[in-house]
């Protein structure tokens, strides 16, 4: 298992049209907003929004492809194979269900929902996902306020005889739900703007979403936003106030044992407004469990058994004794293994436990609004799976930002401390396929050469305590190496011994093996720069330069690349989509703390 995060930089890209469009629909169509308007004045277009989606399928695998290649590809198999594995395997339960026909059919969609969700995580940048899902989610909080209050029909539901609010999603569950995280989402984007006025909407429009929250009697929504919310502050405040190890621990326990003592002292589900078995859920989850039992190995097929239709009406009736229609098991876990067995639903969970610990490991590493809130949701949606089966659900939001905020993270531009113009912007690039070339271009490369020409050169005092802002004369530049080498090779070649001298002393105090590594591509980058400075054709053999390419190649791939297994590394991975061009940077820059 391989965990990734986003710890070397990028270059910034474009956002791209094609996905701006598909996060909007995505956001419109997967939360449910614009079916529930549509269908509640004409419920014919309810066929018409499946040919949105299945436009969109097409749109955004066209899209990954002519903009990514096959390199998002080969990045879910680096980085996300147990997810691979999971829609693999459900895919071929079709084999086995129940109804083959339905199976076929919903998978399909499953399917392309994970491919809309990939398409938005690789083309758009975190934080402009999210607050274009502030402006629609804001928008569709203040909609169901005024359906509510002054369109009953549309905006209020009847839930055990006593209206409650749904405003303009399919249910008041969905409204709680999104209530919720639009809470989350607003509380956390008032910190990546230092503007008053937008601190204070965004806390204003967080306000209105408790209000709305608590008028959809969504309770597990409203838990899920309280766990979520409590964890997020607790790292945010231990992060950003820089507590310690010792005071971490304390103030985790503190909080682990207020919330375990209200649970065990106060009634919870009278507060929440449900009874014990959480409105009959107990007994839903009882049956689902006698039918995992009886298929514990492949389960009845993907969406043969829930959500049933008029015509799979009778495998739900046939194998259970509900008294009435059950549209869902209410648990997430319950319903994966029901419908592809219990070993996809471990691997499920294998899955859900790599992915948080890059998110916590993402929020640890640079404390960032973005990241703040892909956690917090990440708990909510988990959490929401307790009572609710929101898990492996195709044509759901809920289902495509859990598979796309992440992805969207750990290529998120951080390019903040790298000052516009300077040779580091310029050397710090990654493999970024995008509109400035095709898949696997190196334009970080491209850019170097203006930058190096532009930029002073340092001193050798600089170059000592700085190395990082030396230029790279790396062969591998050819023609985009430095100009200032070429007009004067003996300064820059002093410069590049500086730059040597510094980093094989910084490298040494690390362990043996990775001392050498460092020594050998800094070696293999000293040949390099003194061809190109000063015009020496090395007359050694192809052969050798060959050999020495590939020793340096694999000393340097083993210093960025590595298994969670290897305890010699602090979860560090490599980010680039193209691995045989993932090192062009031989030593990267220190972290400001470690200066």
């Amino acid at each position: 298992m391989r965990f990734v995060t986003y710890t070397q930089d990028s270059l910034p890209s474009r956002v791209s049209p094609v996905g701006m469009l598909m996060l909007i629909a995505a956001i419109l169509l997967g939360s449910g907003v614009l079916p529930a308007v549509a269908i509640h004045f004409e419920p014919t277009t309810e066929r018409l929004f499946t040919l949105l989606w299945l436009v969109m399928y097409l749109g955004a695998f066209l899209g990954l492809m002519f903009r990514h290649g096959i390199n998002w590809i080969s990045w879910l198999l680096r980085y996300r194979i147990l997810l691979v594995l999971l829609l693999l395997g459900t895919a071929a339960s079709v084999a086995w269900s129940l109804d083959a026909r339905v199976s076929a059919e919903r998978v399909v969609h499953l399917l392309g929902t994970s491919i809309v969700a990939f398409h938005i995580g690789f083309s758009m940048p975190l934080l402009t996902t999210l607050r274009v899902l502030a402006v629609l989610l804001g928008i569709a909080i203040l909609a169901s306020v005024g359906t509510a209050l002054g369109y009953p029909a549309l905006g209020l539901e009847s839930y055990e005889g006593v209206q409650v609010w749904r405003g303009v999603f399919i249910s008041k569950n969905d409204l709680g739900f999104w209530s919720a995280a639009s809470v989350l989402l607003f509380i956390t984007l008032s910190e990546s703007t230092r503007e008053l006025f937008w601190r204070v909407f965004c806390f204003v429009m967080a306000g209105i979403a408790v209000g709305v929250l608590i008028m959809s009697q969504s309770a597990t929504s409203l838990m899920a936003m309280l766990v979520a919310g409590a964890v997020a502050l607790y790292l945010y405040i231990s992060i950003r106030f820089q507590l310690g190890f010792v005071r971490m621990v304390v103030l985790a326990v503190l909080m682990v044992a207020i919330v375990g003592l209200a649970i065990a002292n106060i009634d919870t589900a009278s507060i929440v407004g449900r009874t014990g078995d959480l409105t009959g859920r107990g007994e839903v989850w009882r049956q689902t469990w006698k039918l995992i039992l009886d298929q514990p190995l492949t389960g009845y097929g993907y969406g043969a058994l829930w959500f049933p239709t008029g015509e799979t009406l009778r495998i739900q009736e046939s194998l259970t004794d509900f008294s009435w229609v059950v549209y869902h098991a209410h648990n997430g876990f319950l319903q994966v293994a029901s419908e592809v067995g219990l070993p996809l639903a471990m691997l499920a969970l294998l899955w859900v436990v790599q992915q948080m610990i890059e998110i916590f490991y993402c929020q640890y590493q640079r404390q960032q609004a973005g990241v703040l809130f892909v956690l917090a949701f990440s708990i909510a949606f988990l959490i929401s799976n307790y009572s609710e089966a929101r898990f492996l659900i195709s044509r759901e939001l809920y289902w495509i930002l859990f598979l796309a905020l992440p992805i969207s993270m750990l290529r998120q531009i951080n390019d903040t401390r790298v000052p516009q113009g300077s040779m580091a912007g310029g050397a710090r690039s990654t493999v970024m396929p995008g509109p400035m070339g095709p898949p696997g271009t190196r334009h970080g490369a491209a850019m170097m050469h203006g930058a190096m020409a532009a930029a002073p050169t340092p001193s050798a005092a600089e170059l000592r305590e700085r190395p990082w802002l030396a230029p790279r004369q790396s062969a591998r530049f050819g023609a985009h190496g430095s100009s200032a080498a070429a007009s004067d090779p003996a300064g820059a070649a002093g410069a590049d011994a500086v730059v040597r001298n510094t980093r094989t002393e910084q490298y040494s105090k690390r362990s043996p093996g990775e001392g050498r590594r460092a020594a050998t591509a800094l070696k293999r980058s000293s040949i390099g720069s003194a061809g190109i400075g000063s015009g020496i054709v090395d007359d050694g053999s192809q052969e050798h330069d060959d050999a020495a390419d590939v020793e340096a190649e694999q000393d340097v791939f083993d210093m960025t690349h590595t298994s969670f297994d290897d305890d010699r590394y602090d979860l560090d991975f490599d980010l680039d989509f193209d691995d045989a061009s993932a090192t062009d940077d031989w030593v990267d820059p220190p972290d400001e703390r470690d200066r």
